[in-house]
C-alpha cells in the first residue's frame, strides 16, 4: 500500500500543505512543521493526538486528506464549532466500522518513527525480525524438532525461537548432546566385549551345542571308571604288570576326563558371561527408546499442565 495524495489544511502548526505518491524528505529547522507533518497524519489515520490541540491556532476548522494506490480513502476533519467530520471509503464505497479497519492495518509504532528511532538497537532488531511473515505453530516446531523443546520463550518470531533453540546454553541442545554421549559410551562398552570374543569363537556352535548329550557321555564315562574300578578288585590277582599297565591307562584316562571337564566348564562358563553381557548391553541399549518416550511423555504432561 502506497499514498498517492495527503492534503493538511489548519492541523496543528500546519497552514496547508499537499503531497502526491513520491518519496519526500521532511527537514526543516525546529518548529518548521516537521512533527507536524506526522502528527496529522497519525491524527487521520487514528483519530487520536498527543498534542494539546489539533487545529490550527486561528482557524476554525482542520481537514486531513488521505488517498493509496489500494483504493482507501480518509478525509477527517477537526471543527470547533459544529461535530467532527470523517469519510472513510474503499474502492469508493464508505466503510462500515471505519474506526476498527484502520486500527487493522497499521500498528502505533508504524505511525511513530520518532518512537522507534529512540530504542536501543537490541529492541529495534526485534521488531524488526516481528515484522517477518511466517506461518508456524507449536506442530511445525515438533515436526522439525520431534519434541517441544523445554526453556524457549515461543511468543518470540521465529528467527529468535530457532536461535533459542540451538543455543549451547540451551536444555534441547544440552540434552541431546547427553543423550549422544550416552549412546556413544554403550556403543564403546558393546566393542570392548566383542574385542573380548576370540576370533574363531562360532556362537552358532555354542548355542546349538547339546549339553544334555555332553552330560550323558560324562555320566557314563564315569560308570565306565567304576566298572573299572570295580574290576579291579577282582583283578587284584593279576600280575604286577597288568596291574601297572591298568594303572596308567586309567591315570591317563581321568587326566583327559579333567582336561575335557576344565576346557567344557570354562567354555561354557565364558559363553554364559558374555550372554549376560551382551542381554544386558542390549537392555541398555533398548532403553534408550524407552527413556526418548518417557521424556517425551513428560513434555507433553507439563505441556498440558501449562495449557
Amino acid at each position: 500500500m502506497k499514498t498517492t495524495r495527503i492534503k493538511i489544511k489548519n492541523l496543528f502548526g500546519i497552514a496547508e500543505t499537499e503531497l502526491d505518491g513520491s518519496s519526500v524528505e521532511i527537514t526543516g529547522t525546529n518548529g518548521s512543521g516537521k512533527t507536524s507533518v506526522i502528527d496529522a497524519i497519525r491524527y487521520g489515520l487514528t483519530n487520536q493526538s498527543e498534542r494539546d490541540y489539533i487545529i490550527r491556532k486561528g482557524a476554525s476548522e482542520g481537514e486531513i486528506l488521505i488517498e493509496t494506490d489500494t483504493g482507501l480513502y480518509i478525509d477527517r476533519k477537526k471543527r470547533t464549532d459544529k461535530a467532527d467530520y470523517k469519510s472513510v471509503k474503499e474502492g469508493g464505497k464508505e466503510v462500515s466500522g471505519p474506526e476498527s479497519m484502520l486500527k487493522q492495518l497499521f500498528t502505533p509504532l508504524q505511525l511513530d518513527p520518532v518512537a522507534f528511532i529512540g530504542m536501543n538497537k537490541q529492541e529495534q532488531n526485534r521488531i524488526i525480525l516481528d515484522l517477518i511473515e511466517f506461518d508456524w505453530d507449536l506442530n511445525w516446531i515438533r515436526e522439525q524438532f520431534g519434541e517441544i523443546p523445554e526453556g524457549v520463550n515461543y511468543d518470540q518470531n521465529i528467527l529468535q525461537v530457532l536461535h533459542d533453540i540451538q543455543a549451547d546454553n540451551s536444555v534441547y541442545f544440552q540434552t541431546r548432546q547427553d543423550i549422544n554421549r550416552d549412546l556413544k559410551n554403550k556403543r564403546a562398552f558393546i566393542e570392548e566385549i566383542a574385542s573380548d570374543i576370540p576370533a574363531e569363537y562360532d556362537a552358532d556352535r555354542w548355542e546349538r551345542y547339546d549339553l544334555g548329550e555332553a552330560y550323558r557321555k560324562l555320566e557314563s564315562i564315569r560308570e565306565e571308571n567304576s566298572r573299572i574300578e570295580r574290576a579291579k578288585v577282582f583283578k587284584d590277582s593279576y600280575d604286577n604288570k597288568l596291574r601297572g599297565l591298568e594303572a596308567d591307562r586309567e591315570i591317563q584316562v581321568s587326566a583327559e576326563e579333567k582336561a575335557i571337564a576344565a576346557e567344557r566348564e570354562g567354555l561354557t562358563s565364558t559363553i554364559e558371561r558374555l550372554k549376560a553381557e551382551i542381554r544386558a548391553a542390549d537392555e541398555k541399549l533398548g532403553g534408550l527408546d524407552r527413556k526418548l518416550q518417557d521424556k517425551i511423555a513428560l513434555a507433553d504432561s507439563q505441556y498440558e499442565a501449562k495449557k
